[in-house]
C-alpha cells in the first residue's frame, strides 16, 4: 500500500525570510545574434619523449656451403641376384631362437604325386627349384543357404566364359550326374558321384559343384567358364528363382532351398532349376525315343518313381508339379510310402521303399543275399546294379519285391494313360534302362488289363538317352 510522504517541518521565520540580492550571481549578458561565436582554443600537443633506437645485432656469418656433388648413378640390379648360401654345419653361428624361427624358410606345400610307370625314365636333377605354378582352390560353399543380398546379380567371372559349351547336372536321390553339353547336344565329358545321405542341402551343393567341376576339367574348360549350367532336381521347383522344396529323398531338405542361387555361387556360371522327371521327358521327347510324338507320358523308375507329361507338344507342368505318377493311390490303405500317403505306386516301385522292404522282411527271418552284394560291390545302397545280381542269384525275396514293384508299375501308368489319353509312354530311370529288356516289358504287358482303350494302347518305350537323357535335358534348359 502506497503512503504520502510527510513533509519537512520548515520554521515559519526561514521561509519568509527577504532574499540578498548579493548573493545573486550576476548573469552574463546576452551576445548578439550576429556575433560570431569564439573559436575553441586549439588543443596544444605535449612533445612527444625521445625513444632510443634499438641497437641492432650483427647478422653472424655462416661457413660457406660445400659445393654438392652430382649423385652417383645407382648400379643396375641383375634380374636374377645369386644369393649366397649360408654357411652351415659347425661354423654356422648360432641365432637365438626368435631370429631363428622369423628367418626359418616357410614349409613347402605337399603336392600330390602323380604315378610315373615303371619304364619311363627318371628325370634329370635341376639346380634351380622349379616355379610351383599356383592353383586357386575351389571356390567355398556357404554353410548356409545365401540370399539374394549376397548373391552379385552377375557371376564375377562372366567376362571369361567362352565358347558355347553348357553344362548340365542331373541330381538323384542316390547320384549326381554331372556332363558338359555340345552344341550339337553331344556330351563331351560325364562325371557321376554318390549323393550324400548325411548332412544338408549345403553338403549336395558341394557335391554338386565338384561333379561339375571334375566334368568340366574332362572337356579342358573351367566351370566358371561354362556358358551357364542347368539341373534338373527332384521335388517342387520354382523355376522362376530356382527354390526347391519337398525333395524328401535327398538329406536334411526340409523346408525350401535357393538350389540355383547356392549353385550359381559355387560354380560362377548363371545357373537354372527346373524338375528332374520333367527335363528327362524333355529331352526324351525332343532327342530320344519321344522324338516324333505330339503327347507324351515319361516314367523315371528309380530311388523314386517320377513322371513328366508333354501335351500338343507342349511340355504341361500344372502348377508345379504335375506328372507326378509315383503318388498316384493304386491300393487303398496300402503299403505307407516314403511320403506318408499309402499305397502309392512309389510305395511299392521306389528303389527305397524296396529296399524298406527288404530290410523289414529280413527282420522277421526271410533270407537274402541283396546286402551281402551290396558290400561285396562297394555299394551304401541298393543301386539297380545290385538288384541286377541279384535276379542273378535267383534270390528269392529280391524276385518278389521286384514283382510287387512291376503291378504297381502296370497299374499306374495305365491309369495315367486312360486319363490323358497320350500317344507315348517312355519309361526311364535307373532301374528302367536297367531292366529294358526284362521286367519293363513285364510292365508293358501288365498294362493290358487295366487300359480302358485296349484296342489302341500307347506305344511305349525305353528312354533312348539311357543315364546321359538327365544331363542332356538339363542343358537343354540353357542351351
Amino acid at each position: 500500500m502506497l503512503r504520502r510522504r510527510p513533509k519537512k517541518n520548515v520554521p515559519a521565520e526561514e521561509a519568509k525570510a527577504p532574499i540578498d540580492p548579493s548573493t545573486i550571481p550576476e548573469a552574463r549578458p546576452p551576445v548578439p545574434a550576429d556575433e560570431p561565436l569564439p573559436e575553441p582554443p586549439a588543443p596544444v600537443a605535449e612533445e612527444a619523449p625521445e625513444v632510443p633506437e634499438a641497437p641492432v645485432a650483427e647478422a653472424p656469418e655462416f661457413p660457406e656451403l660445400p659445393e654438392v656433388q652430382d649423385e652417383p648413378e645407382a648400379p643396375e640390379i641383375p634380374d636374377e641376384p645369386e644369393v649366397a648360401e649360408a654357411p652351415s654345419g659347425p661354423d654356422a653361428p648360432e641365432l637365438p631362437d626368435s631370429l631363428a624361427a622369423a628367418t626359418a624358410e616357410p614349409a613347402e606345400p605337399e603336392l600330390v604325386a602323380t604315378a610315373v610307370p615303371d619304364d619311363e625314365p627318371d628325370l634329370p636333377s635341376v639346380d634351380p627349384a622349379p616355379t610351383a605354378t599356383f592353383i586357386p582352390d575351389p571356390l567355398p560353399i556357404p554353410a548356409t543357404p545365401p540370399t539374394r543380398a549376397t548373391l552379385p546379380p552377375t557371376s564375377p567371372l562372366a567376362s571369361q566364359r567362352i565358347g558355347t559349351m553348357v553344362g548340365g547336372i542331373d541330381l538323384g536321390g542316390t547320384k549326381i550326374a554331372a556332363a558338359v553339353i555340345g552344341p550339337g547336344h553331344e556330351v563331351v565329358s560325364y562325371r557321376r558321384r554318390p549323393t550324400p545321405d548325411v548332412g544338408g542341402p549345403a553338403d549336395v551343393v558341394a557335391a554338386m559343384a565338384l561333379t561339375m567341376q571334375e566334368a568340366a576339367a574332362d572337356a579342358g574348360i573351367e566351370a566358371h567358364h561354362l556358358k551357364a549350367v542347368g539341373v534338373g532336381s527332384p521335388g517342387s521347383v520354382d523355376t522362376a528363382t530356382g527354390a526347391v522344396s519337398g525333395a524328401g529323398n535327398l538329406p536334411g531338405w526340409d523346408g525350401k532351398f535357393q538350389l540355383g542361387m547356392a549353385l550359381r555361387e559355387a560354380i560362377g556360371s548363371p545357373v537354372t532349376v527346373s524338375n528332374d522327371v520333367q527335363v528327362g521327358t524333355n529331352a526324351e521327347f525332343q532327342l530320344g525315343a519321344g522324338a516324333g510324338f505330339k503327347s507324351l507320358l515319361g516314367v523315371f523308375w528309380g530311388t523314386g518313381v517320377g513322371g513328366g507329361i508333354i501335351l500338343d507338344g507342349v511340355p504341361y507342368k500344372g502348377r508345379g508339379r504335375a506328372g507326378e505318377i509315383g503318388h498316384m493311390v493304386v491300393k487303398r490303405g496300402g503299403t505307407m510310402g516314403l511320403n506318408g500317403l499309402e499305397g502309392t505306386v512309389e510305395a511299392y516301385a521306389g528303389r527305397k521303399a524296396m529296399e524298406a522292404r527288404v530290410i523289414r522282411e529280413m527282420k522277421k527271418g526271410r533270407k537274402s543275399d541283396l546286402f551281402k552284394l551290396m558290400e561285396r560291390h562297394g555299394k551304401t545302397h541298393l543301386t539297380s546294379a545290385i538288384w541286377a545280381h541279384a535276379v542273378d542269384h535267383e534270390d528269392e525275396l529280391a524276385m518278389e519285391v521286384l514283382n510287387r514293384a512291376v503291378k504297381a508299375l502296370s497299374a499306374g501308368i495305365a491309369s495315367a494313360v486312360n486319363l490323358l489319353d497320350i500317344e507315348a509312354v517312355v519309361i526311364g530311370g535307373g532301374l528302367g534302362v536297367r531292366f529294358a529288356d526284362t521286367l519293363v516289358q513285364e510292365v508293358i504287358t501288365g498294362m493290358g488289363p487295366h487300359l480302358l482303350n485296349a484296342d489302341n494302347p500307347p506305344t511305349v518305350k525305353v528312354a533312348g538317352l539311357g543315364d546321359e537323357g538327365g544331363v542332356i535335358g538339363a542343358a537343354l534348359l540353357v542351351s
